[in-house]
């Protein structure tokens, strides 16, 4: 059995990483890690307050206006970043066991999903010695130079349910910038981000370049309010999102948002179904529906509804509920008491305003310990329905009708979220050119794919700006033109 407190060093266990060095809390308080398949309580972690905050933006703030970091050219930084990226590829194994022990991914899902973070550190330790960060342009009276330089210190804001992975679209983008980071890791899973910061003291990045602290959410807001953070990158919930929007409209500080999704997955009327289905259930309720991009709306030709739902309704039968550390597990628990509740509430807010189950529809039987929930299936489904708006973060997926491709598109496009979709038909470009028509950021045709070079983020209330690809560089990055005179 994996012990999380002997699997990591008392570094991590007993304090923060700043300034290059691991640093005691200035307070006393401490959260617990509490395990989502028995509830048992697993470890203490220290909580930041206010002091470690100032600390941790003054080491960066340091770090930036007097140390080498952004003043390194690009090719230099990035042989720090490949040191930083073995590093971590050194560390997988852990980082995947940590998902599944503090926030109860499967352990399977997680090995596999773990290498996505693993590449976006590869990806970006090579683009920091490829970017064309300066260019000319001929001018009447000569030319200017346009640069593009570091925006200054970034505060990185990450969730619980994909810590590590969300982190490595962050970190090593910020740093190929020359910017220097305050990691905020979240205290449900605050262990992912002190291990990064192992690999940046690893790697000999300077002092004060890379700051982790573990922090809530008074600390945070603390962090967000620092007039000497000039860039904010947050992933997390709507209503956080509006909140740190506004603090940073207040002086101006440059912001990534992601948000989340409400995904419709659309399946054309020549769809393979079978086929569809092998790669369409799996991404409807990944990590118990507790990722961003799950499809959890699937949107079906009348014609064809109920060959859909009885189809997807039996897969989802089979899916099996259990222990995460199982390694035949594809829905564990949720992550804790208020996440099991919430996503009964929507259950039943579905059952109330007329929905039909198809499968599933409440908690797990067999298990008296762990936040689990059947794997729900709804049709019968309005486009006015909560299970049909609202951003469940379980493993809850509708299946709506509809009449024609104008139809599927106006119900894909019909809620507030713009994070992510599919469309999945027999001719690849007719379904290409239904993509084009949907609102969001990232789409797949007939399968799904994740790659660091290719931009990640969300329209609507799915949040401002993208992450991954040059895009996610550019995030950390602010354009200066010279002019001058000659050729």
């Amino acid at each position: 059995m994996f012990d999380l407190s002997s699997a990591v060093s008392g570094e991590i266990r007993q304090g923060f990483y700043i300034g290059g060095r691991w640093e005691s809390p200035s307070g006393t308080r401490r959260a617990p890690i509490i395990s989502p398949s028995t509830e048992e309580v697993l470890m203490h972690v220290p909580l930041a307050d206010v002091r470690d905050v100032d600390h941790a933006v003054t080491a960066a703030r340091t770090a930036f206006d007097q140390g080498p970091w952004p003043r390194m050219v690009p090719a230099e930084r990035a042989v720090h970043l490949r040191r930083l990226a073995d590093e971590v590829a050194r560390r997988l194994p852990l980082l995947a066991r940590l998902w599944t022990a503090q926030v109860g991914a499967p352990v399977t899902f997680a090995e596999n999903l773990i290498h996505a973070g693993e590449s976006r550190f590869d990806y970006f330790a090579e683009l920091a010695g490829s970017y064309a960060f300066d260019d000319r342009r001929p001018t009447a009276r000569g030319h200017a130079r346009v640069t593009r330089e570091p925006v200054g210190v970034a505060a990185l804001f990450a969730p619980w349910n994909a810590t590590f992975n969300i982190l490595a679209h962050k970190i090593p983008a910020a740093l190929a910038a020359g910017c220097t980071v305050v990691v905020k890791s979240p205290a449900e899973s605050p262990l992912d981000a002190l291990v990064v910061a192992e690999c940046a003291e690893a790697a000999g990045l300077p002092p004060g370049v890379v700051n982790v602290i573990t922090a809530d959410r008074e600390e945070s807001a603390a962090l967000v309010a620092s007039r000497d953070v000039d860039a904010i990158s947050f992933t997390g919930s709507v209503p956080t999102g509006r909140t740190i929007a506004g603090a940073a409209l207040e002086r101006f500080a440059r912001l990534t948002l992601e948000l989340g999704g409400k995904s419709a997955a659309i399946l054309l009327d020549d769809v393979d179904l079978p086929d569809a289905l092998d790669t369409l259930t799996p991404l409807t309720m990944p990590f118990t529906g507790q990722v961003c991009f799950a499809q959890t709306r699937i949107l079906a030709p009348r014609t064809r509804i109920a060959e859909v739902v009885e189809a997807y309704g039996e897969r989802v039968r089979r899916l099996k509920v259990g222990d995460p550390w199982n390694r035949t597990t594809q829905i564990g628990p949720l992550l804790n008491a208020r996440q099991l509740e919430r996503v009964l509430g929507y259950i039943d807010s579905g059952r109330r305003e007329g929905a039909r189950v198809v499968t599933g529809g409440g908690r797990s039987p067999g298990h008296v310990h762990g936040h689990y929930v059947l794997p729900t299936v709804f049709t019968d489904v309005e486009p006015a329905m909560a299970i049909a708006r609202e951003e469940i973060f379980g493993p809850v997926v509708t299946v709506q009708a509809y009449e024609g491709v104008d139809e599927a598109v106006a119900l894909a496009n019909g809620t507030d979220f713009g994070l992510s979709g599919s469309v999945h038909g027999a001719d690849p470009e007719r379904a290409y050119d239904v993509a084009r028509r949907v609102t969001a950021g990232q789409l797949s045709v007939n399968g799904f794919e994740l790659a660091p070079y290719v931009p990640f983020g969300g329209r609507k209330s799915s949040g401002l700006g993208r992450e991954g690809g040059p895009e996610g560089l550019q995030a950390f990055l602010e354009t200066k033109a010279v002019f001058m005179p000659g050729p």
